[in-house]
């Protein structure tokens, strides 16, 4: 079973979020901001990340930076940002910082974004794969 990490602030879209990867047999882990999702992802080692722009602490970008940072400048984990927030310069910033994509949460539904999860995941593991395979 893949685990998920949510970090983001709105409870209630993590929550309903949540209960659709459950439904899809995903693990779910979850951090209310940046600085909590850090620690989260240390303990936890999600095979996937739904990070919010815009929270209290830490942000996004500033989670994005710091996991960064602690891995040798790669993101190790695909991320891909879920948020109400879209100020295209961050958005931009968060694809040169190594995000799998940007997803308005007024744009999507819940299944169409458990879609997106999946489709991501399913494509890292080809990439895996092949990366495997070349050695």
């Amino acid at each position: 079973m893949k685990k998920i990490l949510i970090i983001d602030d709105d409870r209630i879209f993590a929550k309903v979020l949540g209960e659709a990867l459950i439904q899809e047999k995903f693990t779910l882990v979850e951090a209310t901001n940046g600085v909590d999702g850090l620690t989260v992802f240390e303990k936890e080692r999600p095979d996937f990340v739904v990070l919010d722009m815009k929270m209290p602490g830490l942000d996004g970008i500033g989670f994005l930076k710091q996991l960064r940072e602690k891995n040798e400048n790669k993101i190790p984990t695909p991320i891909l940002i879920v948020s109400n927030f879209s100020d295209l310069t961050q958005v931009s910033e968060g694809v040169s910082l190594g995000i799998k994509g940007y997803i308005s949460k007024t744009e999507k539904t819940i299944e169409s974004i458990v879609e997106d999860i999946k489709r991501i995941l399913e494509t890292e593991e080809r990439l895996r794969q092949k990366t495997q395979l070349g050695k």
